[in-house]
């Protein structure tokens, strides 16, 4: 314990950068939601919304590695609360969030700019494509806020 006497001194600055990390992410993640309810109601601005996207993600990645450094330096000196249910569940969305993220990145963004040209004409494939993401973007969205949820109920 001796060895993290430095980061139990600095818990405070930990856990701002913690709920900055949720806010920069977790504001991406909602503007990125609504783009694509947005999307719905305008098809032919499909080009916009594909331009933002990549800015969208790495604002989303940013939050994550803040989030992982800042939990990385709390955990440290008070490893206790592994036991704890509520940090264990939130460590679960975190994971999800993580993998959810990586599929986004390599399979939804790529193909959503594939099909960006036919998205207003509503084509089978944009159909198809739209089952999967929406998938994806309820189990980032569900899963985003199950951990602010956690965070409230375990701070």
């Amino acid at each position: 314990m001796d060895y993290f006497v430095f980061l139990i001194k600095y818990d405070s600055l930990w856990r701002f950068f913690h709920i900055a990390g949720v806010i920069i992410a977790l504001g991406s993640v909602v503007f990125a939601d609504l783009a694509l309810v947005w999307l719905k109601f305008k098809p032919k601005e499909a080009s916009i919304i594909a331009k933002i996207t990549p800015m969208l993600s790495l604002q989303v990645w940013l939050g994550l590695i803040l989030i992982s450094i800042s939990g990385l330096l709390m955990f440290l000196p008070n490893q206790a609360i592994a036991q704890n249910s509520i940090f264990q569940l939130k460590m679960l969305l975190v994971l999800i969030v993580f993998l959810n993220g990586i599929f986004l990145n390599v399979w939804i963004t790529p193909r959503f700019e594939k099909l960006v040209p036919e998205w207003a004409a509503n084509t089978q494939s944009v159909k198809n494509f739209t089952k999967i993401a929406g998938i994806a973007t309820a189990i980032s969205f569900l899963a985003w806020w199950g951990i602010v949820v956690l965070m409230t109920l375990f701070y």
